[in-house]
C-alpha cells in the first residue's frame, strides 16, 4: 500500500467503518453494558498506528496529556 493510499484510508476512518472492521475480524465481540456506563472519553482518545511491513492498522486507546 503506498503512502498516499494509507493517508486516504486514515481520512476515511470514522468510528462506524472501525467497529465493522474489528466485528468482520473477529465475527463477534461482546461488550458489558458496565463497560459503557464507565465509559469516560474525556481523558481518553483513539491512537491508530499503521505497520507499513505487514500492512495493518493498530486501534488503541491512548490517555491525553492534561
Amino acid at each position: 500500500m503506498t503512502e498516499e493510499n494509507v493517508d486516504d484510508v486514515f481520512a476515511q476512518l470514522n468510528v462506524a467503518r472501525i467497529l465493522v472492521a474489528v466485528v468482520e475480524n473477529y465475527k463477534e465481540v461482546v461488550i458489558p453494558v458496565s463497560n459503557f456506563i464507565n465509559a469516560v472519553n474525556e481523558d481518553k482518545e483513539l491512537q491508530v498506528d499503521y505497520n507499513k511491513d505487514d500492512q495493518t492498522f493498530t486501534f488503541k486507546l491512548k490517555i491525553k496529556d492534561k
